[in-house]
């Protein structure tokens, strides 16, 4: 049963990226994606999420921090700020249910995009059948980057979780997934700043 639903799945959005997959390279491809299911997320926290009340929670959580830094020396305001830790609490429980909410609507469209990127460009997937000689190397960083995003740990974890496939074959190239997540985060952060999300 499972099968031919994922079947169908599959064989729905072959239909509409197929194209694009078939004439972009993956690195072109996995971003026009990432920028799609950005756009998705992003709309929706606009949507679900009162803006002017996450800036407000974010401007008294920020102004308590600095106060309790400014009196952490001062025994007697310690106590004062002390007593104002409970509603700091509260409005830290409330931001973060706020945050959540968006995700409750997202998080199984953001796994099935998972699945469907690893069907096309995991090891075996249909890129590989199209291109046989592909390694599953999607970009290649530069050297200072690789370093920068600590790319020789994500590689060891992946070895752990992953095995078999696809070999790495450079401390700087990217799978489909670390080059998803990376195009996800930055074009999720272009998005938040055009659409005003807090």
């Amino acid at each position: 049963m499972f099968g031919s639903i994922f079947d169908l799945y599959y064989k729905t959005l072959d239909a509409i990226f197929m194209p694009i997959i078939k004439v972009m390279h993956p690195a072109l491809a996995i971003l026009f994606i990432a920028i799609i299911v950005s756009l998705i997320i992003n709309l929706a926290t606009k949507l679900l999420v009162d803006q002017e009340r996450v800036a407000e929670l974010k401007r008294e959580i920020q102004e308590y921090q600095v106060k309790f830094k400014k009196m952490s020396k001062n025994p007697e305001m310690m106590q004062k700020l002390q007593e104002e830790q409970q509603k700091m609490m509260q409005l830290n429980a409330e931001l973060m249910k706020m945050s959540l909410k968006p995700m409750i609507y997202t998080w199984v469209p953001i796994i099935l995009i998972f699945i469907y990127l690893r069907h096309v460009y995991g090891f075996g997937g249909i890129y590989q059948e199209l291109n046989p000689g592909w390694n599953g190397v999607v970009v290649y960083l530069p050297t200072i980057l690789s370093k920068i995003l600590f790319i020789n740990f994500w590689h060891w974890l992946g070895s752990l979780i992953y095995k078999g496939g696809f070999k790495i074959v450079s401390n700087s190239a990217l799978g489909w997934l670390g080059w998803y997540i990376l195009c996800s985060f930055a074009t999720s952060t272009v998005l938040r700043k055009i659409l005003g999300i807090k």
